[in-house]
């Protein structure tokens, strides 16, 4: 016992050591497979999302894949958000993410430190002599696993001394009461902020004899309720979806070791029959069949479950004041993602846009003083809008982007401009001119009207296809006959402005020269169009 006393220090520091070890092991392996898995997974995510089954399996797939319940909870929070999954299909991907965690501890319990150090020397090599995108990602994870297994092996040296140390061992004996165990576990998961560590440590100390398996059971539940706090803390003022996946997480891991407390002896009596002799493996194998027990549960409880979360956290009775709400810094987490939010949001400023090149030039050759306020009122969304995706884009732009996403995200910034510009043409401009016409108390003839409406109707419709392309998967369309015919049409509407010149009106030359600028308004927003669908291509 003096012998441990003088080494207490020592002891300590090495323990620190190796869970900083074994923390940041799994974060470089969690960014190597996320690496390597790219935007594959998001598309997965979200073709995979159509019941609950379908939701369990994509949620279990990417977890077990990137070896991160975090990552996949941001990317299901995302698409909830955006409208394009339900509530209840990401109940189904956050219990299939608990089922993916336990890959890591069965990892984790496989006796293979001692080549720890192969799988960093080959890991860091794989990364500094291969240029190869797909060596340097396999590399990546090696090295983190190799850093995972240090970890162990350093926590292991460290934990040695406390078999012959008689407080430590008085102090596991009191973890018959399972309750400590929970707590012990939730609070060291909360403070280290990963569950992998805590179950890494507990099967250090069940494989040399440190603790029991049925206080171990209970400590890996009480990490189970850890885990919670990361959740809590990462939805702490983010969006009501992030909210509700949170407390879904709490829901579904409070009462998963609710209903298990009672049959913790049961289930280390299982464990052993499965693997006698092997602690380490039992201790995996309890918290497999923990989760995948609890998961098989609650997947038939996904709607009341739902609603009750829903009720827990409802929405807001007020209008939200910003325009696009789902464009969140939360989700710059995941780049992908967030592109495809913007391009989201994009596609609704769009859809607003066209209301206004709609209504706009009809009520610049006819409509009335109150109408053209209106308008110029519709085009203040436009700009709250414009300015709301703008920064957004710009957040996207100061994180870690590929060369394929810096593309994109140069398209939707050129993009998000051509639609305030084609906002500005007709609330700006057209309107001024419509103003003019108004103190001028001039009017347009019915034939004009009906002429220069034949054009602004290819010119709207090239608009629509244009906005269509950035909220619709895939979309083919030659529209080279759409081009020549508004081309044809608005040459026959210039000649025909012209030799209306020649009718007797004190004010023709006021009302040529309106007709005009209405004319090359809509000549704008036809090449605007163009200019927008090339941009969504």
């Amino acid at each position: 016992m003096e012998t441990f006393s003088m080494n207490f220090t020592t002891q300590i520091i090495l323990l620190l050591g190796g869970l900083a070890l074994f923390l940041h092991g799994m974060n470089v392996m969690t960014d190597g497979l996320k690496a390597a898995a790219g935007s594959k997974m998001k598309s997965f995510l979200q073709g995979m999302t159509r019941n609950r089954w379908t939701s369990l399996v994509a949620g279990t797939g990417i977890t077990a894949v990137i070896q991160s319940s975090s990552v996949t909870t941001v990317l299901a929070v995302g698409f909830v958000s955006a409208g394009l999954i339900s509530f209840q299909s990401t109940l189904g991907i956050i219990l299939g993410a608990n089922v993916g965690t336990t890959i890591t501890a069965q990892i984790i319990a496989f006796k293979i430190t001692k080549a720890s150090w192969i799988m960093i020397a080959v890991g860091f090599l794989a990364g500094f002599l291969f240029k190869n995108k797909i060596v340097k990602n396999i590399g990546t994870i090696i090295l983190g696993l190799g850093l995972v297994f240090l970890g162990m092996s350093v926590m292991s040296d460290a934990t040695e001394p406390l078999k012959s140390y008689e407080p430590f061992l008085d102090l596991m004996e009191g973890l018959d009461n399972y309750v400590y165990g929970i707590l012990i576990g939730a609070l060291f998961t909360a403070l280290v902020q990963s569950s992998s560590a805590t179950t890494g440590i507990v099967i250090i100390m069940a494989s040399q004899g440190l603790i029991a398996i049925e206080p171990a059971i209970a400590i890996i539940m009480g990490a189970n309720i850890g885990t919670c706090v990361t959740a809590i803390l990462s939805a702490l003022g983010k969006p009501k979806a992030a909210v509700r996946v949170a407390v879904s997480h709490v829901l579904f891991k409070v009462l998963g070791v609710v209903l298990w407390y009672a049959f913790i002896p049961q289930l280390a009596h299982l464990v052993d029959a499965i693997s006698p002799g092997s602690e380490s493996r039992q201790v995996a194998n309890a918290h497999t069949i923990f989760n995948l027990a609890n998961t098989f549960l609650f997947i038939w409880l996904v709607t009341p479950i739902s609603k009750l979360v829903v009720w827990l956290v409802p929405e807001k009775k007020k209008k939200e004041v910003r325009l696009f709400p789902e464009l969140h810094e939360f989700y710059l987490e995941d780049v992908s993602l967030a592109l495809d939010l913007s391009q989201s949001s994009i596609a609704k400023l769009g859809e607003k846009v066209l209301e206004i090149l709609k209504a706009g030039i009809p009520m610049a050759l006819t409509g009335k003083e109150q109408e053209l306020v209106e308008l110029r009122y519709k085009d203040a969304f436009i700009d709250r809008g414009h300015a709301e995706i703008l920064t957004f884009l710009q957040n996207i732009q100061s994180q870690s982007i590929s060369k394929k996403q810096s593309h994109i995200l140069e398209r939707q910034i050129e993009a998000v401009n051509v639609l305030e510009s084609a906002a500005d043409l007709v609330t700006t401009s057209l309107v001024e001119a419509a103003e003019h016409r108004i103190e001028k108390r001039f009017e347009v003839s019915s034939d004009t009207v009906q002429r220069i409406g034949v054009v602004h109707k290819i010119a709207l419709d090239a608009f629509y296809t244009a906005v269509l392309f950035y909220s619709e998967d895939d979309i083919s369309t030659d529209d080279s006959l759409a081009k020549d015919q508004f081309k044809k049409e608005l040459q026959d509407v210039r000649l025909y402005l012209i030799e209306r010149l020649s009718v007797s009106d004190e004010n023709r030359i006021e009302i040529y020269r309106f007709e005009s600028e209405v004319l090359e308004g809509i000549r704008r927003i036809h090449a605007l169009a163009r200019r927008l669908k090339r941009k969504a291509g």
